[in-house]
């Protein structure tokens, strides 16, 4: 008896720990009225036929409070 509760707790407290995870990476997405880079990090790219994160193909910056600057690393893989 003693092993099926250690066992659920365990489980539990796995839970809990990834929820809280996925809630502080859904509250760092919230704007707070000032560009940061971290707003693009779900975005992905074509990259070569292989889907990249965008900020592994491009330098990401922040140009003032309202503006996110990206510099592509190279022309090739960006099609007009």
């Amino acid at each position: 008896m003693q092993d099926v509760i250690a066992k659920t707790n365990k489980d539990a407290e796995t839970r809990m720990a990834k929820s809280t995870e996925a809630l502080k990476a859904t509250l760092e997405k919230i704007r707070t009225g000032r560009a940061h880079v971290s707003l693009l990090d779900h975005i992905h790219v074509d990259y070569y036929g292989t889907r990249t994160q965008l900020s592994q193909v491009a330098s990401v910056s922040v140009g003032d409070a309202r503006t996110l600057t990206l510099r592509r690393s190279t022309k090739a893989w960006c099609r007009r």
